[in-house]
């Protein structure tokens, strides 16, 4: 295998397992902002939802909702908000274990 074939081969498997840790830990994410949401009937908690988008440049991670009450709930009631400060290391090991496992 020629060194342009086996650098092609390693950047896919850096660029997967990249994906993998971003994908665990926007899961993650979402299940402690579900767990920290303010429940009055639970549709806000139900609601969220996460995301792994990959483009050329980027592997970005989101978790959100479609709720338009989302990020005023978020204000009074720190969820998301709260769970990304509180945990962000937490995040970034996952995503940096998949990628040492690579």
């Amino acid at each position: 295998m020629s060194s342009k074939a086996d650098f092609e081969a390693l950047r896919k498997r850096i660029i997967s397992a990249a994906e993998r840790g971003m994908e665990k830990a926007v899961t993650k994410l979402q299940a402690d902002t579900q767990m920290l949401t303010h429940v009055d009937t639970g549709a806000l908690r139900r609601s969220w939802t996460h995301s792994v988008t990959t483009t050329s440049n980027d592997i970005v991670g989101t978790v959100g909702s479609n709720l338009k009450y989302a990020p005023y709930e978020d204000a009074l009631h720190p969820n998301l908000s709260e769970a990304l400060e509180s945990n962000v290391d937490k995040y970034f090991n996952l995503i940096r274990k998949e990628l040492k496992n690579a």
